[in-house]
């Protein structure tokens, strides 16, 4: 029977998905303590990661399709797995398969959330390093000290925060 490898995968998926979650954690703590080493090897660990995600996802879609052609639907619809419960005939595999499937969509909800609070962080964090910069890039039109208006200015103003010239 087709269904017990197509729910072993979604449970396979829902693994990956959790272990992508702790990854997301990593990733928020190492925003949150500008760790930039930590926050690229955490990046690389969830690149390799979300490979292996699709990888499962499209065996997921070829297990979906082989259970599809067991019930002697010869198309290749992209169906839900709550339109494939619809094909399920046995109370307690069409149970298990609505829970394996809550379960998965539970957890992505987690991630999707997890993610958008770390793109929130990484935004504010790219914000204040580009108000920093524009702090220290800052030139003042004019001097802080007084200056007769009638008096001429010689010699170079200064172009930032820094004196560069030594």
């Amino acid at each position: 029977m087709a269904l017990k490898p197509l729910i072993g995968q979604l449970e396979q998926l829902n693994r990956s998905h959790l272990e992508m979650i702790e990854i997301a954690g990593a990733k928020k703590e190492a925003v949150i303590k500008n760790e930039i080493d930590v926050f690229i090897a955490t990046m690389n660990r969830e690149s390799k990661l979300l490979k292996r995600i699709q990888a499962e996802d499209e065996q997921r879609g070829e297990l979906a399709y082989a259970f599809m052609q067991e019930r002697g639907i010869k198309s290749r619809l992209k169906l839900t797995i709550a339109e494939i419960s619809r094909l399920v005939f046995d109370p307690d595999e069409k149970r298990e398969l609505l829970d394996v499937h809550a379960r998965l969509s539970n957890t992505l909800m987690r991630l999707k959330q997890i993610n958008d609070t770390n793109r929130q962080l990484i935004e504010q964090a790219l914000s204040f390093i580009d108000l920093s910069m524009e702090l220290m890039s800052y030139r003042p039109e004019q001097e802080n000290t007084y200056q007769h208006p009638a008096a001429q200015s010689y010699g170079y103003g200064r172009s930032g925060m820094f004196d560069r010239r030594s």
